[in-house]
C-alpha cells in the first residue's frame, strides 16, 4: 500500500510547474492544438496550467493554441464533445494529484472510452501516474475496443521519471494487441531539487 505523500502542498505545487514546464517542452512538441483534460484539484490544476505556459512560452502563444477542459464525473462524454469540436491534435490526460490510484485508473479508462465515441482521432499524452495507476494501459487495453482505438491513433507520448538518475524521460507508446511497449525518443536531465521532491511525492493511499 503507498504511503501519502511527505511532500507539503506548497512543495507539491512548485513540483507541478517544474513538471509541467518539462512536459510541455518535450511531450507536446510540434502539435499545434494542445487540449489538457485534467481533474479540477489545486495539483493537476497547477500541472496543466504548468504545461501550457511552457507550450505556449515556445512559440506558441496566439489563439486557439491550447485548451483546458476539467474532468467531471458522469460528464466524460460532454468533455470528450468539447475536445473534439475544439478540433485538438494531441490531449493530455492529467490526473493524479490527490486521488487514490484505483480512481484514476477508473477515470483515465472512461475518459479514453469517451474520447473514441466522440470520434477523436488525434494524438493523445499521458502523465506519468495515469501510466502507473492503468498498470501501463493494461487495465484500459484489456477492453478489446479500446486497445483497437488506441492502437489506431496517430501517436501516444508519455513521460516517466528516473529519480535516482535526475532524468526525466519521453516516450512514444506502441500498442500491440493488450501491451503498451513504450520507445524512448528523448530524456532530459532535471535539478536536484526536482528530483528531491519527486522522491518524496507519492500517490494518495489506496
Amino acid at each position: 500500500m503507498a504511503t501519502a505523500s511527505r511532500a507539503s502542498l506548497p512543495e507539491e505545487i512548485y513540483l507541478r510547474s517544474l513538471t509541467g514546464y518539462l512536459v510541455g517542452q518535450n511531450l507536446v512538441e510540434g502539435y499545434k492544438k494542445v487540449a489538457v483534460i485534467t481533474y479540477p484539484d489545486r495539483i493537476c490544476s497547477a500541472m496543466a496550467a504548468a504545461l501550457m505556459t511552457s507550450y505556449i512560452s515556445k512559440g506558441n502563444y496566439r489563439d486557439g493554441a491550447g485548451a483546458v477542459f476539467t474532468y467531471e464525473e458522469g460528464k466524460e462524454a460532454e468533455i470528450a464533445q468539447k475536445v473534439q469540436e475544439y478540433g485538438a491534435d494531441v490531449v493530455y490526460i492529467s490526473f493524479g494529484g490527490e486521488q487514490k490510484m484505483s480512481y484514476v485508473a477508473e477515470i483515465a479508462k472512461k475518459t479514453i472510452a469517451a474520447l473514441a465515441q466522440a470520434g477523436y482521432k488525434g494524438a493523445l499524452g499521458i502523465h506519468v501516474r495515469v501510466w502507473l495507476a492503468t498498470k501501463q494501459l493494461s487495465n484500459v487495453l484489456a477492453d478489446a475496443a479500446l486497445a483497437k482505438y488506441l492502437a489506431s491513433l496517430p501517436e501516444i507520448r508519455l513521460f516517466t521519471a528516473d529519480v535516482p538518475n535526475r532524468k526525466f524521460l519521453f516516450h512514444k507508446v506502441k500498442i500491440e494487441g493488450n501491451a503498451a511497449k513504450p520507445e524512448k525518443y528523448r530524456e532530459v536531465e532535471i535539478t536536484a531539487e526536482h528530483a528531491k521532491l519527486l522522491s518524496i511525492s507519492l500517490p494518495p493511499p489506496e
